[in-house]
C-alpha cells in the first residue's frame, strides 16, 4: 500500500489551507466533548441513572478514548485524505462511504438542531416569553459568517468558548469542593459526601436506571471525534493529533467526571433539575449572588461553541462527499472558494440546520430529547463503521507501513469497542424510550443504502 507524499498544483488548490495551531486543535478537542450534552442534558442523566451516572460517563469515555486511538492511527496514515469517510471508502467500498458520509453529515446536523433547541431554553432563563427558535436563528447566521471567513477564525472563536468552559467548570468544582470542605450548606442542605448516596444508594435506580443513563451519556460525548476532521488544516498534524486524542481521559475525568460529582455533592441526586441546566440550578442552590445568570451565560456560549463545530464539521464532511464526483451536485457541493474554504457546502447544510424550529413546533417541549436521541442511534452506527473500517485497515497494511501511533492490543480492544456499541444500539432498541429513535436512524441508514445503490446502478447502465 502507498502514500502519497506530494501533491500536484490542482490538488494544492483543491486541498484545505492549514491554518489551525497545536492550541487551535487542542482547544478544537475540548469544546467538541463540552456542550448541551454535559450542561443540559446531565441532568436526564442524573434522574435516570442516579449517582451511578459517573460510572456511566467513565465507561463511555474509556470507549470513545479507544475508539479515538484507532482513529488517530487511519488518520496518520495519510493525511491526504479530508476526512474519516474518505478511510470507509477505501477500505470497505466506496458505496458503503457515501452512505456513511451522508448519514454522518446528516447526525452532525441533527446534533446542530438539538443546540439550537437548546439555546432557545437557555435564553429563556432571562425572557421567559421570548420564542425558542430566534436566539437558535441568528446564532446560526452569525455562525456561518464566521465560517465563511477562515478555519483560523472559527479555530480562535473556539478557542475562545473553550477558556470559558474551562475556567468555568475548574472554577465550579474548586468551589463545591471549598463549600463541602468549609462545612457551608446551600438550598438543599449541607455540601456533603452523603448526598452521592442518599436515597438509594450509588445505584438508586437499580440495574434498568443505569442501562437508561447511557443515552443521554453517549450524546455528551458526541464530537470526540472532532479532532480528527481538523487534521487537513492543522499546521503539524503528525504532533498535534496524537497529543490531542492522548489527553481525552485527562480530559473526560476532569470535565466530566469531577463536575457530576460537583453537581451530586450539592444537590441531591432526585432533585437535580431536567428542564434547565443542574450547573444553574446548583450555584442558585448555594446561594451565590448572581451565580446562575453567569453560568446561564457559560451554558449559552457551550452551546453557541458546539453550534459553530457542528457547522464546521458537516461543511467539511458534504464537500469531502462531493469531492471527487462528476455531477451537477457534486461539482456545486466538492469545490472550495477563494479561501480555499467549502463555502457551498457550509451554507447548504447551516440552512438546514435552521430546520430546527420547525421541529419544536412538532414536538414542543420533547424536542431536545428526540433530537438528541436520534443523534445517539446515528452516531452508534457511525462509530461502529469506523471501528470496522480500522479493523479492515490493519488486516491489509503491513507492520512496516503503519503510523508509529497506533491502536494498542490489535485486534482485540477493536473488537471489544465494536462489541459495546453493538451492546449499545441493542439496548437503545429494547428501551421503549429510545426504541423510535434507533429504529428511524436504522430506518434513515437502510434508506440512503437504496438510494446509493439505485444511483450507482443506473451510472452503470449508462456506461
Amino acid at each position: 500500500m502507498s502514500h502519497k507524499n506530494s501533491s500536484s498544483p490542482e490538488q494544492e488548490n483543491n486541498t484545505m489551507k492549514r491554518s489551525l495551531s497545536n492550541t487551535h486543535i487542542q482547544l478544537i478537542a475540548l469544546g467538541g466533548t463540552i456542550g448541551t450534552g454535559l450542561f443540559l442534558g446531565v441532568g436526564n442523566s442524573i434522574h435516570l441513572a442516579g449517582p451511578s451516572v459517573i460510572l456511566i460517563y467513565g465507561l463511555v469515555g474509556f470507549f470513545l478514548f479507544l475508539l479515538m486511538r484507532a482513529l488517530g492511527e487511519l488518520i496518520l496514515s495519510d493525511l491526504h485524505k479530508n476526512t474519516y469517510i474518505d478511510f470507509i471508502s477505501e477500505y470497505l467500498g466506496k458505496s458503503v462511504g457515501s452512505v456513511s458520509g451522508y448519514l454522518y453529515w446528516f447526525s452532525w446536523l441533527t446534533l446542530a438542531m438539538a443546540e439550537v433547541t437548546a439555546l432557545g431554553i437557555y435564553f429563556q432563563f432571562w425572557w421567559p416569553k421570548l420564542p425558542s427558535w430566534i436566539p437558535g436563528t441568528i446564532t446560526l447566521i452569525i455562525l456561518l459568517i464566521i465560517n465563511l471567513i477562515s478555519a483560523k477564525v472559527f479555530g480562535n472563536l473556539e478557542f475562545s468558548f473553550a477558556i470559558i468552559k474551562i475556567v468555568t467548570i475548574i472554577a465550579f468544582v474548586l468551589l463545591i469542593i471549598y463549600l463541602m470542605l468549609t462545612g457551608g450548606k446551600g438550598e438543599y442542605g449541607p455540601i456533603t459526601w452523603s448526598n452521592l448516596i442518599a436515597d438509594g444508594g450509588f445505584f438508586a435506580r437499580g440495574g434498568k436506571g443505569f442501562l437508561r443513563g447511557f443515552q443521554m451519556v453517549i450524546f455528551s460525548f458526541i464530537g470526540v471525534e472532532l479532532i480528527g476532521l481538523t487534521a487537513s488544516e492543522a499546521q503539524n498534524p503528525k504532533t498535534t493529533i496524537p497529543k490531542a486524542i492522548n489527553q481525552l481521559p485527562i480530559r473526560i475525568i476532569l470535565f466530566y467526571v469531577f463536575a457530576i460529582i460537583a453537581i451530586l455533592l450539592a444537590i441531591p441526586w432526585d432533585k437535580v433539575a431536567t428542564t434547565s441546566s443542574p450547573f444553574v440550578q446548583a450555584l442558585e442552590g448555594t446561594g451565590i449572588k448572581n451565580a446562575s445568570a453567569i453560568i446561564n451565560f457559560v451554558v449559552i456560549s457551550a452551546a453557541i461553541s458546539a453550534t459553530n463545530s457542528f457547522i464546521y464539521s458537516a461543511g467539511r464532511l458534504l464537500f469531502s462527499i462531493n469531492y471527487s464526483g462528476h455531477n451537477k451536485v457534486s461539482n456545486f457541493l466538492g469545490k472550495l472558494n477563494h479561501r480555499q474554504l467549502p463555502a457551498n457546502s457550509l451554507i447548504i447544510s447551516t440552512l438546514i440546520m435552521g430546520l430546527a424550529p420547525l421541529l419544536n413546533l412538532f414536538l414542543g417541549d420533547n424536542a431536545f430529547e428526540f433530537i438528541s436521541s436520534v443523534a445517539t442511534s446515528m452516531f452508534l452506527l457511525i462509530w461502529s463503521l469506523m471501528i470496522v473500517t480500522h479493523m479492515k485497515y490493519r488486516q491489509k497494511t503491513p507492520t512496516s507501513l503503519l503510523p508509529s501511533y497506533r491502536m494498542p492490543l490489535f485486534p482485540y480492544l477493536d473488537i471489544l469497542v465494536l462489541m459495546f456499541f453493538i451492546g449499545m444500539i441493542i439496548l437503545l432498541l429494547c428501551l421503549p424510550s429510545y426504541r423510535i429513535p434507533m429504529i428511524s436512524a436504522l430506518i434513515v441508514f437502510m434508506f440512503l443504502c437504496l438510494i446509493i445503490s439505485l444511483v450507482r446502478e443506473e451510472k452503470e447502465k449508462d456506461r
